[in-house]
């Protein structure tokens, strides 16, 4: 398991703290988004979020966003567009897609951590989650040209929604590809 925290940010906040999870495996092609989002927004968002990388599933994720009321997790996800095309999913307002997360490579995907985490009554009352759609996955290469295009989008957009904590307001699920 690798969770990056910068070192003057504890592993856990008071309630109403918020936080971004970058996942993914950076020498995995596109799975390396969540990872790559998470680098961009740590010094951006330094003064008013907890921003994390994290090559977790499961439980290990559960734990990461346990005692957290306000949570952004970034993460390739198949879910049937081109590459670099952008989701954004809000638990507790949507059904999420069975193949978010199906990327994982840690046989427990986002989707299944969202079901156990409101299982276990260890959901944050506020949890969205964007999703990059990836081209290739495989070891050893690096992003392609439209998931690579999506990454300064999400994060201004990602950035607006940490800072105004309430988040913005779309009306679709699916937003763009790296054109858009």
């Amino acid at each position: 398991m690798t969770v990056a925290f910068p070192a003057e940010s504890p592993p856990h906040g008071p309630p109403g703290t918020r936080l971004v999870i970058g996942i993914g495996n950076e020498h995995r092609g596109d799975d390396a988004v969540g990872p790559l989002v998470a680098r961009r927004l740590r010094p951006i968002l330094m003064d008013v979020a907890r921003v994390v990388e994290a090559d977790v599933g499961g439980a290990e994720l559960i734990d990461l966003w346990t005692g957290t009321s306000f949570v952004w997790v970034v993460d390739a996800a198949r879910a049937g567009g081109p590459p670099g095309t952008m989701y954004r999913f809000e638990v507790g307002k949507e059904e999420l897609p069975a193949s978010l997360g199906s990327t994982s490579t840690h046989g427990v995907s986002l989707a299944d951590a969202v079901a156990l985490g409101g299982v276990l009554g260890r959901l944050p009352t506020h949890l969205v989650i964007y999703g990059v759609e990836p081209g290739h996955l495989e070891m050893g290469t690096e992003l392609s040209h439209p998931v690579k295009a999506a990454v300064e989008p999400l994060v201004r957009r990602i950035e607006g929604e940490v800072r105004s904590v309430q988040g913005a307001v779309w009306a679709e699920a699916s937003v763009g590809g790296p054109d858009a």
